[in-house]
């Protein structure tokens, strides 16, 4: 199995996936710890590449990809590939659906509502950048979400009348 190998035939893993290749939770896990590896990978390969941070974000997100097949509906999996195509592969545009998707089982979810509006927001999609801060502000009982979510929407609201 890829994931296997990708982390060097780790004994947990490998009888984990061995035992459980249908489990979705591993292979989120996986993927969050793939995610934090790549952080956390300093290592340069003799050309000066960051091999070893892209091999663990490739990990992490076939990782997440595979728990959303198993359970399409995997909130935590769709967060987690959502986050790292916004924040990690520059990749936007394949986080909206996966957060649209889940803001439709999990309504309130002001994180993923923040990560969904930045997707929109590099996307120039700055209407549904605004009204998702809109809903946030309207969800949260929150001061310091809703005072992050108006903050965040100022600047939308500047970018979009400066174009």
């Amino acid at each position: 199995m890829k994931i296997v190998k990708a982390f060097g035939g780790k004994e947990a893993y490998e009888k984990a996936v061995m035992y459980y290749p249908a489990n979705p939770n591993l292979y989120y896990y996986v993927g969050l710890c793939a995610g934090y590896m790549a952080e956390a990978s300093l290592d340069y390969d003799a050309t000066g590449d960051l091999s070893k941070k892209e091999h663990y974000l490739e990990l992490s997100e076939s990782a997440y990809l595979r728990a959303i097949e198993l359970k399409p509906n995997y909130t935590r999996a769709l967060y987690g590939l959502a986050v790292l195509y916004v924040f990690e592969l520059d990749e936007s545009e394949k986080a909206i659906p996966l957060l649209e998707k889940l803001l439709t089982i999990e309504t309130r979810d002001t994180d993923a509502m923040f990560v969904l509006a930045r997707a929109y927001y590099v996307n120039y999609e700055f209407q549904l950048a605004i009204d998702l801060y809109d809903r946030i502000i309207a969800t949260t009982s929150s001061d310091t979400i809703k005072a992050e979510a108006e903050a965040n929407k100022k600047i939308v609201m500047e970018v979009m009348h400066d174009s």
